[in-house]
This record gives structure tokens, sequence and C-alpha cells, in this order.
């Protein structure tokens, strides 16, 4: 009967065995899954470490250049999270960069600019960072912060310094037809963007809130916007004519009309242009019948 048992119990060892030879097979490694033979010596693996084996790479430390401090600057944001977070298909920082690379340095008191700037970014964030809001848009905006604030002197802490009407005038324009005006205005020179055009459309829709002036969405824009140049125009006259001194003053508002007279000049000619191609297309419309 003994000798029926140790043969029992050697057949279950060899069971057990090849039981843990199938596990070994497909998990890499032999483990005893029942600790029977807690005498054996289980072959030891050698610990190789990832860190051994891996040659450490220097971590490079991410410069931030000229273009992120302006999205610090006119964002508020923290460029380490930017290049964390995704938007889309880019990381925020680099959708931020693309509107903040042709920001310029405002003219007037900068720190209140930049905090006017940032209150437009906080209530437009979601539509730029999903680049909803035309780059050019936000462009002519941070133009128009400029000449808002340009003689203002407070502010209060939560005061309102982009007019919402602002947004209502570009959603009723369009923003094809904003980038044709701009080009109107002034010819296109400096590496795609029309940095001219665009600052003097910022001044013209500046005067445009200030006075309340409407714009019909079916209509063109042009002749609201010659009519602001026209008024505007006037103002610097009436101003040049009450100077008798040749002072900086007088030379800011020669100036000035050098710079309305230029855009008035070129919205004729666009005008003359338009009407000789409706003549040409009468023309063309009554040789075809």
């Amino acid at each position: 009967m003994l000798e029926f048992w140790k043969n029992e119990w050697r057949l279950f060892l060899e069971d057990l065995n090849s039981v843990k030879g199938a596990f070994s097979k497909l998990f890499g490694r032999k483990k005893d899954y029942l600790l029977l033979q807690s005498s054996e010596s289980e072959e030891q693996v050698p610990e190789t470490t990832q860190l051994q084996e891996q040659v450490e790479q220097p971590v490079i430390k991410y410069e931030p250049d000229a273009i992120d401090h302006k999205v610090t600057a006119y964002f508020g944001e923290n460029i380490e999270e930017l290049r964390q977070n995704v938007s889309g298909e880019k990381t925020q920082h680099e959708v931020l960069r693309e509107y903040a690379q042709f920001f310029k340095p405002y003219n007037e008191e900068q720190e209140m600019c930049n905090s006017a700037f940032r209150k437009y970014y906080d209530r437009h964030a979601l539509k730029i960072a999903t680049q909803e809001l035309p780059i050019q848009q936000a462009r002519i905006v941070q133009n128009n912060v400029d000449l808002f604030i340009k003689g203002q002197e407070v502010f209060g802490e939560n005061g309102q310094f982009i007019d919402s009407r602002v947004d209502t005038l570009f959603d009723k324009i369009g923003i094809d037809e904003v980038n044709k005006m701009v080009n109107i205005l002034h010819d296109n020179a400096d590496n795609g963007v029309n940095v001219q055009g665009e600052r003097l459309f910022a001044e013209v829709l500046n005067h445009m809130v200030d006075n309340g002036i409407k714009i019909d969405k079916s209509a063109s824009i042009v002749e609201p916007v010659k009519l602001v140049l026209e008024e505007k125009l006037n103002d610097v006259h009436a101003s040049l004519r009450s100077h008798e001194d040749w002072n900086e003053e007088y030379q800011s508002l020669l100036s000035q009309e050098r710079k309305y007279l230029y855009a008035l000049n070129r919205i004729e000619q666009y005008e003359t242009e338009q009407r000789i191609s409706e003549f040409e297309q009468k023309i063309n419309d009554l040789e075809a019948m």
C-alpha cells in the first residue's frame, strides 16, 4: 500500500511540473504556483534594470523665444502648461504662437493694454483654442486696444476694455470683407501681413464703435469706411488750420493727413476699377444676346 501511495505522489508531482512548464511558456518565467516543492531551489533570473540598459538622455529645457514672450504678455498663459495641452492636432502652445506671431508692442500704456487684451482673450479663449476666431481679427483687435486706450487715464479693476460692438461689427462684415477692405486701405508689402492696412482698419473700427455707426450686413463695407476716413480727414484739416507753429503735433497732423488721403485715393481707385469692371460686364452681356 505504501508503494502505491509513493507512486501516486510521484505521478502527481510530474503532472504538476508539466503544468508549471506550460505556464512558463505562456508567461516567460517559471513560477511555483503551488509551493509543494519548497525545498527545491528555483533558478534565479539576473536582475537587469531598464536604467542600466538604456542610455540616459539629457533633459533639454525649452527656452522661450520672442513669440513666447508675446503669448505670455498678451494671453497671460504659462508656456510649459500650453506645451502639454492638446487642441485638435496641435498643442495649445502652437495655436497661440500662430495668433501672437505678428502682434506688435503697444504704443500706449503697455500693462493696461496687455490687461485689456487678456480680458478679450478670456472671452474668446475657446474660439481661439479651436482656431475659429480668424487670426487677422485678433491682430486688428490688438491694434484696436492700443487706439482705444490712447488718451485714457484710469480704468476700473473690471473695466470693459473691448466694446462688444467690435465683435458685432466683425460678425456683420465677415472676415473675407475685412481682409478685402484692409488691402484696399493700404498696399500689402510686409511678409503677407498688411500691418499698416490692419492698423488703419482698427482705427476706422474704433471710430465706428465710438460714434455708433451702423453697418448693413447686406451692404458693402467700403462706403462706411470711406465716410469715416473723410470725417477724420476733415478733423485733421480743422486742427491744421488752428496751428501756427511747426511743432511735433503739427507734423503728426500732416502725417495723419497723408495717411487718410492715401487710403481715400486707394478707395477711389478701387471704386473706379469696379465701375469699369461692371461696364465691361454689361458690354459682354449685350454682345452675348
